[in-house]
Order: C-alpha cells, then sequence, then structure tokens
C-alpha cells in the first residue's frame, strides 16, 4: 500500500500505525468498490427477408450485434452524494450507433453530483444519453426489436451538463447545455463560435392514484435545439418529442405513443408518429405491436411491427419479429423477420 510523507512521519512520531493506515484505507477501497454495479448486454439474430425483389434485411443470415459493458456507482442518497457511469458498445451495436467502423464506442461517460437546492437537484456532467425518445440503443429495453422511424431522427448523446429535479410527486424537469445537437459521432466537437451551446429541456409527469386505470401512466415532452459539432450556430437542428405510456383497462395490456418534429436548417423537416401496444400473455410470454410512419419531407413510408416475446434461459430474452414496410423502396413494398436473442447481465 503506498503511503505519502504525512502518513510515514505520523507513524514514525507514534501517532498513528502502519497498519491500522494500511487497514483503513483498504477499507476505503472495498467501501468504494461495494457500491460499483457491472452490467451489459450481448445480443445475437438471425434476419431474414421475405419479400424477393424488395427485401427489408437485405440478406439472409446470422448476426452478431455485438455487446456492451457499464461500470458505475449510482448516486447515493444525502446532500452533496456522487456517482459516475461509463457505457461501451462493442462490435456491430458501437459501428451502428456512432456512424463509424471502429467496434468500440464510448456511449457514455459522465459524472453524477447531488446538489442540496429545493427539493435537490441532480446534475450530470460528461457524456450522457439523450433527454428525448420512447427508445433506446438496447434493443432488449425496447418494446421491439427493429426500431421506429422516430429513433432515427433524434440526437443520441450529449455532451455537457444535464441539471434534473423533482417539483412535486408527480412532476419532474430538466435543463441541459451540451456542446452540440448530438455528440455521437465526436463526443467533445462543437459548434463554431464562442459561447454557443445546444440546449435541452424535459419534462416528464405521472398521473396521480385515484385516477382509475390511468394512475401511473406517464406523460413526457422532450426538446433539444442547437447546431451539429462544426456546424455555425444558425445551421441548428431543432427536435421535439412528445411521448406517452398509458395504463389500459384491460389487464396485462398498456399502451404508447410516440411524435418526433425535426425542423432542419440544412434539409427537409421530418417527422414521425408510433403507437405500441404490448400485451403481458402469461409470466414470461409477451406480444408487442408497433405501427409507425414517417414524412420525410420527400416521401411517406409507414412499417407495421409484431413481436413475440418469451423468456426460457436465464437472463435471455428471446423474440421472434415481423416487420412489414411500404412506401420505402422504388420496388414496392418489403417484409422481413428477426429471431433476436439478447443476454443481459
Amino acid at each position: 500500500m503506498k503511503m505519502n510523507k504525512w502518513t510515514v512521519g505520523l507513524a514514525a512520531a507514534g501517532v498513528v500505525s502502519l497498519a491500522s493506515t494500511t487497514q483503513a484505507e483498504e477499507n476505503s477501497v472495498l467501501t468504494a468498490l461495494s457500491s460499483t454495479v457491472i452490467s451489459g448486454s450481448v445480443e445475437a439474430s438471425y434476419m431474414g427477408g421475405l419479400s424477393s425483389s424488395n427485401q427489408l434485411y437485405n440478406d439472409d443470415g446470422f448476426v452478431a450485434n455485438g455487446a456492451s459493458l457499464a461500470i458505475g456507482s449510482p448516486l447515493g442518497e444525502g446532500d452533496y452524494s456522487a456517482g459516475y457511469n461509463v457505457e461501451l458498445l462493442l462490435g456491430d451495436r458501437a459501428d451502428v450507433f456512432s456512424g463509424g467502423n471502429d467496434g468500440l464506442h464510448i456511449k457514455n461517460a459522465n459524472i453524477g453530483l447531488n446538489v442540496p437546492f429545493g427539493n435537490g437537484v441532480d446534475l450530470t456532467v460528461g457524456l450522457f444519453d439523450t433527454i428525448v425518445g420512447y427508445e433506446v440503443e438496447a434493443s432488449g429495453s425496447n418494446p421491439n426489436v427493429h426500431r421506429s422511424y422516430g429513433y432515427g431522427l433524434e440526437p443520441l448523446t450529449h455532451t455537457g451538463v444535464l441539471a434534473s429535479t423533482t417539483l412535486s410527486d408527480n412532476l419532474s424537469v430538466s435543463f441541459g447545455l451540451a456542446n452540440a445537437f448530438d455528440s455521437t459521432a465526436d463526443a467533445n466537437g462543437s459548434i463554431n463560435g464562442e459561447g454557443n451551446f445546444a440546449y435541452l429541456v424535459g419534462v416528464d409527469f405521472t398521473v396521480p392514484e385515484g385516477l382509475s386505470f390511468l394512475s401511473g401512466s406517464n406523460l413526457y415532452i422532450g426538446y433539444a435545439s442547437g447546431a451539429d459539432a462544426g456546424d455555425n450556430n444558425d445551421d441548428d437542428e431543432k427536435l421535439l418529442y412528445i411521448g406517452a405510456s398509458v395504463s389500459s383497462p384491460i389487464e396485462g395490456v398498456s399502451l404508447g405513443v410516440a411524435y418526433d418534429d425535426l425542423e432542419s436548417s440544412n434539409g427537409p423537416d421530418q417527422d414521425a408518429v408510433a403507437l405500441y401496444a404490448l400485451w403481458d400473455v402469461s409470466d414470461g410470454v409477451s406480444l408487442a405491436g408497433r405501427y409507425d410512419t414517417l414524412d420525410n419531407g420527400s416521401d411517406t413510408k409507414s412499417m407495421w411491427s409484431l413481436t413475440l416475446g418469451y423468456s426460457v434461459w436465464e437472463n435471455v430474452l428471446t423474440r421472434l419479429e415481423y416487420n412489414y414496410e411500404t412506401g420505402d423502396r422504388d420496388n414496392g413494398d418489403s417484409s422481413g423477420f428477426a429471431l433476436n436473442l439478447f443476454y443481459q447481465f
């Protein structure tokens, strides 16, 4: 155990013992490690196209989607607590997410800080996930394997600072400043000029108890505005996201809706709408349906997705999905299927 000269001097004077100091430092390390959480996922699929001249999936075959690995310590309880989060993407998942071809991507690297102001303010500083969107990178956390059109319009990560606080039991808000509209391709890239930032705003509302089956339903509104890294401040992107998860009077059935509206200074305005329905058929078996549509300024396309999920093996989500898409190909409609395995630890 390495000790500084101050500690060695105290030990020589008999004020402290080297053994007790070593034990204290070891306990400090163990205490820090006890709050560390390691998690991740591994994903593999088989993709198949069902259209002879217009395949939704270009080639039939097995896919090693890749993996994720995260290490972190959650924000502790009490004033001035701190935490951290680091997440890596590996393989094809890294390349699809970042648009690169390195097979490795840092998705998150941030520090969480608590500030005892008002009801408490949680700060996230560094590289963090975007605050807009219904779906996320990890397909196992989404209702369907294939992501919606709206996901493709949204920024994915931001480098900056995000402040979140709770105004009441059912209402919370978040505000952020970021280097650019989307920091995924270049974590430290920024908008041209001094003092130019992207702005993030989020409002989260949960329906309170006592409103029948609607209790617990959630409404979220998010907004991101700013230019991309390397662009001038006037070349901005503006994305408005409105999403809701709604309980239903039918046991085991929940509904969802997502709306994305992207205004771009460098391209056509686009908007997407997705409707979700999820049915927990039985323990370990679920059925998820989604209809989503996209207007990209020059064409309108839509897709139907039906996903059967079942859990046979521990920690493994197995899903069989069928997708039917219209309006996206010169040769007409297309369809395909996916058999997806998602292991989470």
